[in-house]
């Protein structure tokens, strides 16, 4: 399965993500057929058999909870807040409480240069991460390691 702003949706909102055969098998047969046997069990990035999918269906709590991201365009945003987290788009907004993990995603372009992300990771002691972070945790759903993510600071010469 390709990731799709769709596929994320509803693995996020813990929705089915079924192939599209199971659009024209229903089609064909005049009758929506169960699900199960057409439910998407992985995705061509982080492999054919995550069951990414399922768990995200099955599971009664939202995996990004307790997460506190900077950084999100709009979409991004809508895809972490229904898995629980809170997006803080002020610096001035964001409080640290217990339990609350901040964690910084910037976009791919975003950190050829420094633009200050890692400063404001530096005051929410927060690790700065590529949006990958997030849509490999929203794919497999469940938070991956944050060190494969990290941005590397820029050296200021």
């Amino acid at each position: 399965c390709e990731r799709t702003l769709k596929y994320f949706l509803g693995i996020a909102g813990g929705k089915w993500v079924v192939s599209y055969s199971w659009v024209t098998q229903s089609i064909k047969e005049k009758k929506m057929l169960d699900e199960h046997d057409f439910e998407v069990r992985g995705d061509v990035v982080n492999g054919r058999n995550h069951q990414g999918p399922k768990r995200a269906r099955e599971s009664q709590d939202r995996k990004v909870k307790d997460k506190v991201l900077l950084c999100c365009p709009d979409q991004l945003e809508w895809m972490v807040q229904l898995c629980g987290a809170t997006v803080v788009k002020e610096l001035s907004s964001f409080t640290v409480g217990t339990g609350v993990h901040p964690v910084v995603v910037v976009q791919p372009d975003a950190w050829t240069e420094d633009d200050g992300f890692h400063a404001i990771g530096q005051m929410c002691e927060a690790p700065v991460v590529t949006r990958e972070w997030v849509l490999d945790s929203v794919a497999l759903y469940q938070c991956q390691e944050l060190d494969t993510y990290l941005i590397p600071q820029i050296p200021h010469c």
